[in-house]
Parts: structure tokens; C-alpha cells; sequence
């Protein structure tokens, strides 16, 4: 058997996409969404080896101080990226983590620390 957590935590930004292709053109301008954070991160046992509000806590203020209002062109797969980045330099590198960031709850990226 294997044990995960799992937290999530939300966040405002304005990014946009230089390189949209034409169909989505509009995307090459700033626009706004709420970006949704799902981080899961294995643990060894039971019984809160990771404590929850205390991982969320982690990753909010990792955003908090990482990401002003305007993102710039950074997109979710990067987002996610960095976020594991700083969860497996808090809990382990070799800990398999796993960090969906969505546009909205709607679309998104799953990046995988395997």
C-alpha cells in the first residue's frame, strides 16, 4: 500500500502567451484567473507524517513570495514545476511529488518529481 496527502491552495495572477497561435490570439494579451494548486506528496506511514496545513502553509508562502499579481508569460507547467522544485527542497527530492496547477480549476498542467 502507499499513502499520499494531498493539499490544495488558490491563488489570483494575470499571465498571457506571447506565442499563442492564431485561434487563440486573445491569450498574447494579460488576462486573469485564479490559479488552483493540488499538490500530493508520498509519505512513509499513517499517521501525518506530513501534516497538512503545515505542507499548504509551505506552498502559499512560496507563491506569496515568489509570484506578484503579474506572472508575466509563465505558464502552468512552469508554476508546477517551481512548486516542486520548493516542496522537494522542504521534504525530500527523492519523495515522489506531484503538483497540478489549473487555470480557473478548469485546465491545467501535472508535472511529476518521479
Amino acid at each position: 500500500m502507499k499513502n499520499y496527502i494531498e493539499v490544495r491552495y488558490r491563488f489570483e495572477g494575470v499571465h498571457c502567451w506571447p506565442d499563442a497561435p492564431l485561434a487563440v490570439n486573445f491569450l498574447t494579451q494579460p488576462h486573469r484567473h485564479e490559479f488552483h494548486v493540488r499538490a500530493r506528496l508520498a509519505v512513509t506511514h499513517d499517521d501525518r507524517e506530513l501534516e497538512f496545513i503545515l505542507v499548504k502553509q509551505h506552498i502559499k508562502f512560496f507563491v506569496l513570495s515568489r509570484y506578484p499579481m503579474d506572472l508575466g508569460t509563465r505558464s502552468c507547467e512552469q508554476m508546477a514545476a517551481e512548486i516542486i522544485k520548493c516542496l522537494a527542497d522542504e521534504y525530500g527530492a527523492n519523495r515522489y511529488i506531484e503538483v497540478e496547477v489549473s487555470e480557473d480549476g478548469e485546465n491545467g498542467a501535472v508535472v511529476v518529481n518521479e
